[in-house]
């Protein structure tokens, strides 16, 4: 893909953008690009596959029932900033909180497609196939060196920021979120989207 880190930075999603509710974001960041430095060199991937969390009335959120802890504090700051958690003690996964202060709303990103900087994140991942390179939640984060020393961050700086990309053909798939069993109440609702044919969707 012919595209500079200028344009991206050109083309950055506003703080305000992500005011809106999860479902809003979720949608229109997908075909988005997420622009991470890490350790001094850039890695951009096109967002393919996404999930929204509704906050305290999602019995899949980590903010169900608004209980605030250590944990999940972020989630409940204005949105713009990262939400990361790690599961099994080892992999991390990548959240930006969204909705406005006190409405603990997040979207979840679970693919990136690799756009630039693909040689960094081979040895990230220490992998040769491509296209498992990002084609999960934990492989993309573990791919752009993403660890828990990113919650918190803005997602709207230099170093870190969703660029619109002003190209997008596409149709989007709406699905049942994965991994949520524990969920009783909202488990079934179709808030897991992603981009109707893009190979390194996660599951069909």
């Amino acid at each position: 893909m012919d595209i500079t880190l200028r344009q991206l930075e050109k083309n950055k999603r506003s703080k305000r953008f992500f005011s809106y509710s999860a479902i809003r974001v979720a949608r229109q960041i997908l075909g988005d690009f997420l622009v991470v430095k890490n350790r001094g060199s850039f890695m951009v991937g096109k967002i393919v596959e996404v999930e929204a969390y509704l906050g305290i009335n999602d019995d899949a959120s980590h903010s169900f029932r608004g209980k605030i802890t250590p944990r999940n504090r972020v989630l409940f700051e204005k949105g713009g900033v990262v939400y990361v958690y790690s599961i099994y003690g080892k992999y991390v996964c990548f959240n930006i909180v969204v909705s406005k202060k006190n409405d603990p709303q997040a979207v979840f990103i679970r693919v990136l497609e690799p756009v630039m900087g693909v040689d960094i994140m081979l040895r990230n991942r220490k992998v040769d196939n491509f296209k498992l390179l990002t084609n999960g939640p934990c492989r993309w984060t573990s791919a752009f060196g993403i660890d828990k020393g990113f919650l918190g961050k803005d997602i709207v700086s230099s170093d870190l920021y969703i660029s619109k990309n002003p190209s997008k053909r596409f149709n989007i798939i709406s699905s049942r979120r994965i991994g949520i069993d524990y969920a009783t109440k909202c488990k079934d609702l179709k808030l897991r989207f992603y981009i109707d044919g893009n190979p390194f969707v996660s599951k069909k």
